[in-house]
């Protein structure tokens, strides 16, 4: 498949920064950050939000995925318009609609409650294909095996220009976010490495996969990629 590259077994990542999990067949999105457009200026017009949405559902349908995780922080807040509120909910219908069940993971941002008038119930995690699947804000024990987001992870590229990554190991997955709006953590920066050392105890271990549009860029490890950086 164009645009998607095995992470691990039964684990496979897809553009524009999704994951599908095989086995499953759980698609799995972190970071959405819908409406952020309304939280920043009322005037500005929802266009990231309704873009987000028809993508997920074409990713549902090309997969053929049974089910969309939402990894947390899919609203930006839940302080939002009626418009705004109806723009979401039916986005996430049209992607049941393609036969795809929608579970959202709380995060930080919209929390147990407080988006459920547009998400409906949330839950705080979800087991499958024997990964622990949560938006990671809280750290879990290092038992077992998880996959989070909440740190969008990203690789500077000068300027200000950043591609989105995927952190990963047989233990733990990071998402990029999918928001267009915040570039989050670099992925070389110190206080990556410290976030992400609740979760594992060597983060420098961790692999490196960049989106850049429609592909995926595989590299080394963060160890090796901060090493070839240093040398150039």
């Amino acid at each position: 498949m164009a645009g998607a590259l095995r992470l691990v077994d039964g684990v496979t990542a897809l553009a524009p920064g999704l994951l599908l999990l095989e086995g499953a067949r759980t698609l799995v999105a972190a970071d959405l950050h819908l409406g952020y457009e309304e939280v920043v200026g009322g005037a500005l017009p929802l266009w990231s939000t309704a873009e987000q949405l028809a993508a997920l559902e074409r990713s549902a349908r090309e997969v053929g995925a049974r089910e969309l995780v939402l990894l947390g922080d899919a609203l930006h807040s839940s302080r939002m318009s009626l418009a705004a509120a109806d723009c979401i909910r039916s986005g996430l219908a049209a992607v049941e609609r393609a036969g795809c069940a929608v579970v959202a993971v709380a995060g930080n941002h919209e929390g147990r409650s407080r988006g459920v008038e547009v998400l409906g119930r949330t839950v705080e995690s979800v087991m499958r294909d024997g990964w622990h699947l949560l938006h990671g804000d809280r750290p879990a024990a290092r038992e077992g095996r998880a996959i989070i987001g909440h740190l969008h992870p990203s690789l500077r590229l000068g300027g200000s220009r950043s591609a989105p990554v995927f952190l990963y190991s047989e233990r733990l997955v990071v998402l990029p976010a999918l928001t267009p709006y915040s570039p989050g953590l670099s992925v070389l920066s110190p206080e990556c490495l410290h976030a992400l050392r609740a979760w594992v105890q060597r983060p420098e271990t961790l692999c490196v996969a960049a989106v850049s549009d429609d592909r995926l860029l595989e590299f080394q490890t963060l160890r090796r990629l901060r090493s070839a950086l240093r040398q150039r």
